[in-house]
């Protein structure tokens, strides 16, 4: 089962990569439920640990979240979650979000399965980029 802190949802052995993005931004669409940059603090906590390093502390982990690359992660209106990708150690999947004025905003979500340490076994947050909308599939007349 899961690990659930005061804080919300914790890194577990238990949990599948899929689980563990879903998780993340199930948290970051209600950011500030339960209290303010909650669904920062949940994601944070999923990062791994070199990208706790290159990210944090919190305050500077939130502030890039909220700058124009990763802003479109919060508050947004729907989440379409594409097929994970998962080999060995090392998963990916792309997400799509949709927020209620029509943006959309496409990310990747870089996984890898920890090896020692206090998250032995735990699927965690390496890193997660921004990439273009794919290009409309219709055709103008």
């Amino acid at each position: 089962m899961a690990g659930q802190a005061d804080g919300g949802p914790e890194p577990s052995p238990d949990l599948t990569p899929a689980e563990v993005v879903r998780i993340q931004v199930e948290a970051l669409q209600r950011n500030d439920d339960p209290s303010p940059d909650a669904g920062i603090e949940t994601a944070f906590r999923f990062a791994s640990p070199a990208n706790q390093v290159a990210t944090g502390p919190l305050d500077r982990f939130a502030a890039m979240v909220k700058g124009p690359v990763y802003g479109d992660m919060l508050d947004f209106a729907r989440a379409d979650f594409g097929r994970i990708a998962v080999e060995d150690d090392r998963a990916a999947q792309r997400v799509t979000l949709t927020h209620d004025d029509g943006r959309r905003a496409v990310y990747v979500f870089i996984l890898s399965r920890q090896d020692g340490g206090l998250f032995d076994g735990c699927w965690m947050t390496d890193g997660v980029t921004r990439r273009p909308l794919p290009e409309a599939t219709t055709t103008r007349i």
